[in-house]
């Protein structure tokens, strides 16, 4: 067995979007391996459409709550590629058949995508459908008793605090948010505590990665191995530590949409190398974001 992540406090997971060939019982023993216990599924088996997939694959909701507690595993996170700007009534049905999937599987949270794209400003009719959409949401979730809680992710044209500050404005009960790290670092140029300082309240769950100032197929910048890269990881671990986060922090390994990057295994290993990636924190209390182009 692979020594376990040194979590540093934190506890840590990993997306199964950098392993999406990995077939379900796999996916749990590569946790295992690396001593990970909190989970987040956006692909299994080389497939998205994860609802469909569990019904094809016989894996009905009992079967894989024991498999998950046999490996002492926490569903964390099931990511949908629902928008809250943009949907429409088909889009809204797939997704309310996500979540019900979601919920049986024991999920805590679903991910949304707050929609619109990065360096277009959204305008009061974009915000008042995401508003709405929400509070579509969250009367479906309490007509259907779910426990399950949906989450905004820092995505899009959401990929900065405001655009999220000013959606939780406008919402009668607030959404939790995912976190991620690198987008409101290179687009949002925020610090990782600036980010913090704006957002810390909702946050539940955190995305992280690493990436170089080089152009790839489809970003600005090309993602690397964690460490290997500019993006500030240990002033993310520090900021979460010293509040003392409770929720997970998850390796985002983008593999199924960037081609180019190493197996998932390298990048857990490589994040071993790293204990928490304390030895990339810096002694400055801020951590520079870089100026990418829109």
């Amino acid at each position: 067995m692979t020594a376990p992540v040194n979590v540093v406090g934190l506890a840590w997971g990993v997306s199964t979007l950098g392993c999406p060939e990995l077939r379900f019982p796999q996916i749990c023993n590569l946790l295992s391996e690396f001593g990970l216990r909190e989970l987040e599924m956006r692909a299994v088996d080389g497939r998205t459409d994860l609802p469909q997939w569990a019904l094809d694959a016989g894996w009905p909701p009992y079967q894989a709550t024991v498999l998950l507690a046999k490996h002492d595993i926490k569903f964390r996170v099931a990511d949908s590629s629902f928008k809250l700007v943009g949907n429409d009534e088909s889009s809204r049905a797939e997704f309310l058949a996500f979540c019900a999937w979601a919920d049986s599987w024991g999920a805590r949270y679903v991910r949304a995508f707050g929609g619109g794209l990065w360096g277009q400003a959204l305008n009061d009719a974009d915000y008042d459908q995401a508003a709405r959409t929400v509070g579509w949401w969250q009367q479906e979730k309490a007509r259907r008793g779910w426990h399950i809680d949906l989450l905004l992710e820092t995505h899009d044209a959401f990929s900065a605090s405001e655009p999220c500050r000013e959606l939780q404005a406008r919402l009668r009960e607030p959404i939790g948010i995912v976190w991620d790290s690198h987008h409101t670092w290179p687009l949002g140029s925020e610090s990782p505590r600036e980010s913090w300082s704006q957002l810390s309240e909702w946050i539940r769950h955190v995305h992280v990665k690493d990436s170089i100032t080089k152009p790839s197929a489809r970003h600005p910048y090309t993602y690397v191995l964690p460490g290997d890269g500019e993006m500030p990881l240990g002033q993310v671990v520090k900021v979460l530590n010293e509040h003392h986060f409770t929720g997970t922090v998850s390796l985002e390994w983008e593999l199924l949409w960037h081609p180019y990057l190493p197996p998932l295994r390298e990048a857990l290993t490589r994040l071993q190398m790293q204990p928490g990636f304390l030895a990339s924190a810096k002694t400055v209390d801020e951590a520079q974001s870089p100026a990418i182009a829109r």
